[in-house]
């Protein structure tokens, strides 16, 4: 019996800053099966909080790739960050690259080295930002997240290098070509599921998930049932256990009906 679905956010039910309507018709219908919903994404928690609003959704939400877990008013569940200097130490690769660096202090937004790729981040992501202009006036305090953003072949090197240097101290991986997300070495969606369950009180294997994207293969692996789309990488297809027919977001129909049918009774 499936309790609950925890969703990635960007690609996967959100499209352009909105809800398609089948996206919206099939949490309610969930909802209305007593299946909860709630979201899991690389996005800060305040970001998260809005589109969770949104939905009419109140479960405890899954922040920064799993970094962070916490509840529609902000109150903070489980916060794992990078702790400093490490961060630091990392972030001079970003830097000498050219790549934008976003920084997350107590769910706070810090940008630095302001780039084409990210410049409407805040605006995107409905968050305020502290743009940075001397690295010394960044806080020398532990960061939730370290998101580079540039060029894709930039990203596709840097990862590369960092992962060379630093892949035993950080979880490192991509949301979308241009977003390189650094999160402690431990930190995942899927590794947040196993935090999660202690809320609700229910066991991992009530739990389905679904996400579209690299930053989703934990999430789909750990759950009690992982899916994912049509249109997905071979890589998140491969550690799914059921691939929609459909790409997103058309497939969240075949989602939703795939929960339902491991329902009945």
């Amino acid at each position: 019996m499936i309790k609950l679905l925890v969703t990635d956010l960007d690609g996967t039910i959100l499209f352009n800053d909105s809800f398609p309507k089948v996206v919206k018709e099939g949490i309610d219908k969930l909802l209305s099966r007593d299946v909860n919903v709630t979201i899991a994404s690389g996005r800060m928690l305040h970001s998260i909080a809005y589109y969770q609003k949104l939905l009419n959704l109140n479960s405890p939400i899954i922040a920064y790739n799993g970094a962070m877990i916490g509840t529609l008013d902000f109150k903070i569940l489980y916060h794992s960050p990078i702790l400093y200097p490490l961060w630091e130490e990392v972030a001079r690769y970003l830097r000498e690259e050219g790549l934008q660096m976003n920084l997350y202090f107590n769910d706070t937004l810090y940008i630095i080295g302001k780039t084409e790729y990210g410049e409407n981040y805040p605006k995107q992501n409905k968050v305020d930002a502290l743009f940075i202009e001397d690295w010394k006036d960044l806080p020398k305090l532990p960061t939730t997240k370290l998101l580079g953003i540039g060029n894709a072949d930039v990203i596709k090197k840097v990862i590369t290098q960092i992962k060379a240097k630093f892949n035993s101290l950080l979880y490192i991986t991509t949301s979308s070509p241009t977003y390189l997300e650094i999160m402690k070495y431990g930190v995942s969606k899927g590794e947040a599921i196993k935090y999660l369950v202690k809320i609700p009180n229910i066991s991992v294997s009530e739990i389905a998930s679904v996400g579209d994207s690299f930053n989703d293969i934990e999430l789909i692996k750990e759950a009690g049932v992982g899916i994912t789309f049509n249109n997905a990488p071979e890589e998140v297809k491969a550690v799914a256990d059921y691939v929609t027919s459909k790409d997103s977001p058309d497939g969240f129909e075949e989602v939703v009906e795939y929960i339902l049918w491991r329902n009945r009774s």
